[in-house]
């Protein structure tokens, strides 16, 4: 699965976290669409600059402490395969894989309680965690931990709290 994953590019500075959509990603929408996204603790800043239809661009500046959280959500996608339509051989129409959001909720002024708004970071495609088999394991993975699956999004989001110090929430 780690073949089929697309995760944005993430470069981890000792004060700056610098994160673009992948190229394979640009690629799967004609380069229409492309998101980076730079947290600087020197300035506290969060800065987001999206590009659309190769010519059109916005940024925008977000100070850390507007940041109310962390936002992480993951979206299963549909299965492909013709048998997991039927009852009695599936559980579920949704395959292995699905889509994790990465956003943060940004309050109107610092002093609010409250967010107004939710900003997307990131979009990660892969594995969705599940149970360690015995195929893991005559393949050699190691015991460590419990499941495997989404381990990128996963560490994307324990070095955006790191850096900007904020909870995690899935709203």
């Amino acid at each position: 699965m780690a073949l089929l994953r697309i995760a944005p590019n993430i470069e981890v500075g000792s004060d700056r976290v610098h994160g673009c959509t992948p190229w394979a990603a640009q690629l799967l929408v004609l380069f229409l669409y492309s998101r980076c996204v730079t947290i600087n603790r020197r300035s506290q800043q969060v800065l987001v600059a999206t590009r659309w239809f190769w010519f059109w661009r916005s940024e925008r500046t977000i100070p850390f402490n507007r940041v109310s959280r962390i936002i992480y959500r993951a979206q299963a996608l549909p299965s492909a395969s013709p048998l997991s339509y039927l009852s009695l051989v599936a559980n579920s129409g949704t395959s292995d894989s699905a889509f994790f959001l990465i956003a943060i909720a940004i309050k109107a002024a610092a002093e609010d309680r409250r967010a107004s708004d939710e900003l997307t970071l990131f979009s990660v495609w892969e594995q969705q965690p599940r149970e360690r088999n015995w195929v893991d394991r005559l393949g050699g993975m190691s015991e460590n931990s419990v499941s495997i699956g989404d381990e990128c999004s996963g560490a994307i989001v324990d070095i955006l709290q790191e850096y900007l110090g904020v909870p995690i929430a899935s709203h």
